[in-house]
Parts: structure tokens; sequence; C-alpha cells
């Protein structure tokens, strides 16, 4: 608990506006918690080619593509 003190008096010399942003961080983490992804469900590389699996054409010429523009 000694952690949790410390971090509360910390929080007491804060401005508003820092502890906003203390408090958003929390709940960051505990959404991130709550959205594991449960073991034998689809990694992010496999997800992704599920649902590029219906694009037509090649992915890599429009990123190239794309890139040209910007240059």
């Amino acid at each position: 608990m000694k952690i949790k003190e410390q971090t509360i008096r910390e929080l007491e010399t804060m401005k508003p506006s820092e502890i906003y942003l203390v408090y958003e961080l929390i709940r960051s983490i505990k959404t991130r918690e709550q959205r594991k992804i449960p073991a034998g469900s689809p990694g992010a590389y496999q997800r992704a080619r599920l649902l590029l699996k219906g694009c037509k054409g090649s992915l890599s010429s429009d990123i190239i593509r794309n890139r040209e523009d910007r240059v």
C-alpha cells in the first residue's frame, strides 16, 4: 500500500490538468487489460490477412503509389 499512498500524495500536489492526464492513463490501462485476446484466437497478422482477403488488386502497389504522391 505504500506506493498507493505515495501516489495519492503526489496527486495532491498536481494541477487539475495533470491529474486528468493521470486519470486518462489509468483508464487506458484498465481498458487494455479488458481487451486481451483469448488464447486460440487469431493474432493481429492473421486477422489482417482475413480482412484483406476480399480486396482486389495489389495492396503493396497502392502503398508505393501513395508514397510516390507524397514525394
